[in-house]
């Protein structure tokens, strides 16, 4: 035991020496630290010199997408009411709805 001691002190010591290598000079940024840009003073906003991109969702899809989140909502909380043994017969009429515009097509 008195071996693996100074051991375990030796490769402590050499891994410090790396990491100490590895860091940056004082006084000199690192490429995540650098900023292209101006700073914004304090209580105003920055902005961003390129325009926000802008994606051209087809109509069918969007509807498609809105009537799975709607379906995904009523699964969800009719899997919680089941759990706890209640039933909402108007829900399952609204999922079994929505399920059947997917499988057929909307």
């Amino acid at each position: 035991m008195a071996r693996r001691i100074p051991a375990i002190l030796v490769v402590a010591f050499l891994s410090v020496l790396a990491s100490a290598q590895d860091a940056p000079e004082p006084g000199k940024a690192t490429r995540e630290t650098q900023f292209d840009g101006l700073r914004a003073p304090a209580g105003s906003t920055l902005t961003c010199a390129q325009p926000p991109e802008v994606f051209h969702v087809p109509l069918v899809i969007a509807e498609r997408a809105k009537i799975k989140a709607r379906l995904i909502n009523l699964l969800r909380e009719s899997l919680f009411d089941d759990a706890k043994g209640i039933v909402n017969v108007a829900r399952e009429k609204e999922i079994r709805k929505l399920a059947d515009k997917l499988k057929h097509g909307y």
